[in-house]
């Protein structure tokens, strides 16, 4: 959720540069919610008529689907920039969706004041956002104020900073681990050499820096320090060629390069 040119909300954001990829839209408002729904209903949990705060909402595109296909009673989106409406609406009009919904809305946070009041929200989703966070505790006791007590907190996170793609900059990189195999000058020199413009590259490497190394095992333990109950977790694991400057890393950090939570306020 860092500012700056990785979120930036406008053309020159990396964040922009991702939204126009072929098939981003169909990740976002098909596949990301449906994955959501499909996780909380794998427990017989639904967010139709739940308050749902859709949190580092980037482009709006997930808030909408979830305003859309879930029956929530409401879905807020926030992020630290404001969403480009007009590109969303763009975005939905290309596919066919209504850009607005009556149960819709978006607001600007800051990265631990969220701008809501106590005890206001049933449900907080969060898709790729929580490898961005500076401040982990302060966010999430940020999260449990603003829940109801029993109140739900989804965390997906793709891609795990170890994880082969972690780096977030794998549109430029063939080689596998860059990120972990050269040294911080040379992958950002080389970063600069293959992207297009001077812009692109700043937000390429602000998003790249935006990433706070969070691992499984330290997520885990700051949701239960910070007053949640980690009801169910799961991983993604791919198949990886594990280089030989890399020989001394743990598998786990290498192989596993998403998370999904289920954490409940207690």
């Amino acid at each position: 959720m860092a500012p700056g040119h990785a979120f930036g909300g406008n053309e020159a954001s990396a964040a922009r540069w991702f939204a126009e990829q072929p098939g981003w839209w169909e990740s976002h408002y098909v596949q990301a919610v449906d994955a959501i729904v499909d996780y909380l209903g794998g427990d017989g949990i639904r967010l139709e008529g739940r308050r749902v705060l859709d949190l580092g909402c980037g482009d709006g595109i997930m808030a909408l689907g979830l305003a859309i296909k879930t029956g929530a009673t409401s879905v807020l989106g926030l992020d630290l920039q404001p969403v480009d409406l007009v590109y969303l609406a763009q975005q939905a009009t290309t596919h066919g969706v209504e850009p607005t919904h009556p149960r819709l809305s978006f607001g600007v946070s800051g990265e631990t004041d969220l701008g809501v009041p106590d005890a206001s929200i049933d449900a907080v989703v969060t898709w790729s956002v929580f490898e961005h966070v500076p401040d982990l505790p302060g966010l999430l006791a940020e999260i449990r104020r603003i829940l109801v007590p029993d109140g739900l907190l989804f965390i997906q996170i793709w891609p795990l900073y170890f994880s082969e793609h972690g780096s977030h900059l794998w549109p430029w990189f063939d080689e596998s681990f860059p990120h972990l195999r050269l040294d911080d000058a040379t992958l950002r020199s080389q970063l600069r050499q293959r992207v297009d413009s001077a812009a692109l590259g700043d937000a390429m490497l602000d998003l790249y820096d935006s990433c706070n190394r969070l691992t499984i095992d330290q997520l885990g333990d700051a949701l239960v320090t910070a007053g949640f109950f980690v009801s169910k977790v799961s991983t993604g694991a791919t198949s990886v060629h594990v280089p030989p400057e890399l020989q001394a890393k743990p598998l786990s950090l290498l192989m596993l390069d998403e998370v999904k939570v289920l954490a409940v306020r207690v």
